[in-house]
């Protein structure tokens, strides 16, 4: 037996999920940050979205070094800044007389 369908995960929720993060964090955070708390599905394609799609504000913050090779490099890493959220439009009354 088949059961009711699994509502998908829409690339509108994970925006929104990703926004509220970067909302609550205004010193930037990189992408596997946002990865990490929102579960996105490909961040790239989120945060790419975000821009192009629905209207989000997205800036690049300043760069953060980060270590890695077990500790014994460090590399700089990008970051990520919420400037606004999409405006949505006004809906302007209908005068019918």
């Amino acid at each position: 037996m088949n059961g009711p369908p699994i509502p998908t995960d829409t690339r509108e929720a994970q925006a929104e999920r990703a926004a509220d993060f970067m909302e609550k964090h205004p010193e930037g955070v990189t992408a596997a940050e946002i990865d990490a708390a929102a579960d996105l599905g490909c961040r790239t394609k989120v945060l790419s979205a975000m821009r192009r799609e629905f209207g989000y504000g997205i800036a690049h913050g300043p760069d953060r070094m980060q270590t890695c090779a077990r500790g014994t490099k460090r590399r700089r890493v990008r970051t990520y800044l919420l400037t606004h959220r999409p405006t949505k439009p006004l809906q302007l009354s209908l005068n019918l007389e």
